[in-house]
């Protein structure tokens, strides 16, 4: 046992994938970060799996995107969700996953389907890259201390000291409870039960592309989720209130259970585990105690339903690590840091609310089709009429898989935004309105670069990012700010491919906008100012709460 406290800029607490992400975002600045996991060893279950193309930007920023989509199900293996009987049986109905029309206008990205696990384990060859930061399993912290200017963590392997500590460690943390963070939680929905199995099914799913399989039959109702389109699936079933789901999910039964849904009777699965989980929502009552700040399950917690928990927190991580590093490298005050619970906890409350509506909508559609002549008629010839009922209101649900105003149209409101009185065009949950409103994600546009590629918009945010019309702003000397000037007709160092820069950024020649290291606006200028770096300035101390 180390008796030595060791001292690091963060701590982090809990290797999943929002804690190594974390620490990639902090590695790559250079932070010395310690990440710090209980489990003695990598887990080896998928849990989440959706990766929106929000999150994939920042996999990309963090050179991690290309791996993790070769790890991904295969494309043309996940473009679309399915309702059938069996997976062997013909489809009912299907929706598609994503307009790519939509998807090219809203984001440089595309969405992946990835296993957890898989995930985690591109994150940790990246972080072990990075030299400042180190990783340990099998360390359980079991108490903490505030004061001095940073956080003592005691561990099961010795004593860690940080100037700030991050949870990351789940839905049941540890630093939650010794900082005193309440958590408040919703009714429950529901019980369900993940079975998780390896078996080669492309014979009975015949390559169809369907990321989840939605069974609707007489004998059982549930989904499987594809992990790789061959072998590896997770099938989800509701379960009966007061179930004790070890005695009844034993291996006869969810190889019983599978049979029947997939449609092969002779099936020979390997049940690799049965996880019970429940169909609420919870918000931790405060974020941040002191120097301890919660992201993630840690945080929040939502059904799965539109795949927002494990995206929510990573991008959580990154809404707080550059604050973090903004104040460690003394280039912003301790306030900074107030701002992030205000920006994530009203994107978790909204995640939050349309994840359960996403769950209620499933139960009122199952409910539907409770009657098991129903449900046989669904998959017979005289069953024509019900299907047609079935598939209106599949294509109803449409809003729990098409939600780009979700993902893209939050718009921040705290100190760390210079509002200018206009109002933001407001998004819904299908339709994102792209807006250069300060607190909003700078959207995505297509432009053609001085040496003639094209690249996003998104991916020219590089730290402190000045977007300009026609002529680049000059960047105030001691600032650390990247300066980018868009002309619509092949003027300035970028030329806008779209045609769609004047509408989208809404910056007569002259204005600008100030884009904060992850990505959202920090201030924007409709008409130039007298003094472009003093007006730089002047936003900056402010956003950065300097004194």
């Amino acid at each position: 046992m180390n008796t030595t406290p060791e001292r690091f800029d963060v701590a982090i607490v809990g290797a999943g994938p929002v804690g190594l992400s974390a620490a990639i975002d902090l590695a790559r600045s250079g932070r010395s970060v310690a990440v710090l996991e209980q489990r003695e060893s990598p887990s080896d279950q998928p849990r989440a799996h959706v990766i929106n193309a929000r999150t994939m930007e920042l996999f990309r920023q963090w050179d991690v995107a290309d791996t993790i989509r070769e790890a991904s199900l295969p494309p043309h293996l996940a473009t679309s969700f399915g309702w059938l009987p069996s997976i062997a049986a013909n489809t009912l109905a299907t929706l598609d996953y994503l307009d790519d029309d939509a998807a090219e206008l809203n984001s440089p990205e595309r969405l992946a389907s990835c296993a957890q696990d898989l995930i985690e384990g591109a994150l940790r060859d990246e972080l072990a890259k990075h030299p400042s930061a180190q990783l340990r399993f099998g360390t359980r912290a079991t108490g903490l201390e505030q004061g001095g200017g940073g956080v003592t963590l005691t561990t099961d392997g010795g004593t860690v000291n940080a100037r700030f500590v991050i949870a990351a460690d789940g839905a049941n943390s540890t630093v939650r409870d010794l900082v005193g963070a309440g958590l408040t939680r919703s009714a429950a929905l529901g019980t369900r039960a993940n079975i998780y199995f390896s078996a080669d099914l492309t014979e009975a799913t015949q390559s169809r592309p369907y990321i989840l399989w939605f069974i609707m039959s007489a004998e059982t109702q549930g989904i499987f989720i594809s992990l790789n389109g061959v072998d590896r699936w997770v099938y989800s079933v509701e379960v009966p209130e007061g179930t004790d789901v070890k005695a009844v999910f034993t291996e006869e039964h969810c190889t019983d259970l599978l049979r029947t849904a997939t449609g092969v009777p002779e099936l020979e699965p390997e049940i690799l585990s049965v996880l019970p989980w429940r169909v609420d929502m919870a918000i931790a009552d405060r974020w941040r105690v002191g120097d301890v700040f919660l992201v993630g399950d840690a945080a929040h917690q939502f059904p799965p339903m539109g795949g927002f928990g494990m995206n929510s927190g990573i991008q959580d991580a990154h809404n707080l690590v550059w604050k973090l590093d903004a104040v460690l490298a003394g280039e912003a005050g301790p306030a900074l840091l107030d701002s992030y619970e205000p920006e994530r906890r009203a994107v978790a409350a909204l995640n939050a609310e349309r994840s359960m509506e996403n769950a209620r909508n499933q139960q009122e559609a199952a409910a539907m089709l409770a009657d098991p002549q129903v449900l046989r008629l669904l998959a017979l010839p005289e069953g024509e009429e019900i299907r047609g009922h079935f598939a209106a209101g599949v294509a109803q649900q449409k809003e729990e898989f098409h939600s780009q105003g979700q993902i893209f149209g939050t718009v921040y409101e705290s100190s760390a935004v210079i509002g200018d009185g206009v109002a933001a065009p407001e998004s819904t949950v299908a339709l994102y309105q792209p807006t250069s409103a300060p607190g909003a994600r700078a959207p995505h546009l297509r432009l053609r670069g001085p040496g003639g590629e094209s690249v996003s918009s998104v991916h020219l945010v590089d730290g402190w990012t000045l977007f300009s019309a026609a002529e680049a702003w000059p960047v105030p000397e001691g600032v650390a700010a990247y300066s980018v000037a868009v002309g619509a007709g092949g003027a300035g160092d970028y030329a806008d491919e779209t045609g769609r820069w004047g509408e989208t950024y809404a910056i007569p020649e002259g204005g600008a906008v100030l884009v904060r290291p992850d990505g959202h606006i920090a201030a924007r200028w409709i008409a130039a100012p007298g003094d472009h770096a003093s007006a730089v300035t002047e936003a900056l101390t402010a956003v950065l709460a300097r004194a």
